[in-house]
Formats: C-alpha cells, sequence, structure tokens
C-alpha cells in the first residue's frame, strides 16, 4: 500500500489541528498564582493576608475556631472544631480564584493577585452564607 499526496494532507491537517486544540486546552487551564489570601466572614472582610511569607493565625467565631496557615505561598486550614473537618481535608490553595470554605463557621478564604484583591473584588458575584 502506497502513501498517497491525499494522505499526507489529512495527516498534515489532523497533526496541525490536534496541536492547537491541545495549546488552547493548555491556556484554558493555567492559573494565574495568587499573592493575597483574603478572608471573610458573614460576608465581611476580616483579613487579608500576603502568600510570600510563613504565617499562622486563629480565626474566631461563637467560640469555635479555624487555625489558618500560610506556608511556601500557599494557604490551606490546619485545625478547625467544627463537626465535618471538610475545610481542613481541602487542599492548600495558591491560584487566582481557588477557594477554602468552612460553612458551620461562616468563613470563606479565596486567592487573589495584588491587582485583582482591591479591584475587582466588588465586580464579582456575591456569596450568601446562612
Amino acid at each position: 500500500m502506497k502513501i498517497k499526496k491525499g494522505d499526507i494532507y489529512v495527516i498534515g491537517f489532523l497533526l496541525i489541528f490536534s496541536l492547537a486544540f491541545a495549546f488552547a486546552i493548555s491556556k484554558m487551564t493555567s492559573r494565574e498564582k495568587g499573592n493575597v489570601l483574603v478572608i471573610e466572614q458573614d460576608s465581611k472582610v476580616i483579613k487579608e493576608v500576603p502568600l510570600d511569607k510563613d504565617d499562622e493565625f486563629r480565626i474566631e467565631y461563637g467560640g469555635h475556631f479555624n487555625i489558618v496557615k500560610i506556608k511556601d505561598g500557599k494557604a490551606y486550614v490546619s485545625d478547625a472544631d467544627c463537626n465535618d473537618q471538610i475545610c481542613v481535608h481541602m487542599a492548600p490553595i495558591h491560584d487566582v480564584g481557588e477557594t477554602i470554605i468552612c460553612l458551620p463557621h461562616r468563613l470563606f478564604m479565596e486567592i487573589y493577585s495584588t491587582d485583582d484583591a482591591n479591584n475587582s473584588r466588588e465586580d464579582k458575584i456575591d456569596k450568601v452564607v446562612r
């Protein structure tokens, strides 16, 4: 069986199409690294913490607590006294838009970039915690 000229065109087209598709997918899934952790409780910003230095702090709400740690530019909840412990088991966050939420303590944490933290936060859809 001999390869014809048309076969080469089809193979070339499929190769170019595959590369373009792979490039588009990689652009869509690439995330911007954030540098600010914004912590909200009851829809009010209670703390903005830079991710560039390691830190640990306690957030209290109604006699309960969450321990938030920042290490190597990533933020996570290391301990909490809520029953479900979902916030403790979530992976560390570091990319813009990633969140950690503790519903029992009405805690919402999100990563922003410095430019994003002050300008577009008001433009985003609000969160509702009941």
